[in-house]
C-alpha cells in the first residue's frame, strides 16, 4: 500500500510542475502506473491529482 501512497505523491508533484491532470490507475493484471488523464480502458481509478 505504500507503493500507491508514494504513486500518488508523484503524480501531485506530476499534475503541479506540468499544469495538466494525472492519475494513478490500477489494471486488471494488478499493474498500478501514473498517466496523464485519459482513457481508461480496463483499468481502475485509484486517485486523480489537478494541478
Amino acid at each position: 500500500m505504500s507503493n500507491v501512497v508514494e504513486l500518488i505523491k508523484h503524480a501531485k508533484q506530476l499534475a503541479t510542475s506540468r499544469g495538466e491532470p494525472y492519475i494513478v490507475v490500477q489494471f486488471s493484471s494488478g499493474q498500478i502506473v501514473v498517466m496523464r488523464d485519459g482513457k481508461l480502458c480496463d483499468a481502475r481509478m485509484l486517485e486523480r491529482c489537478w494541478p
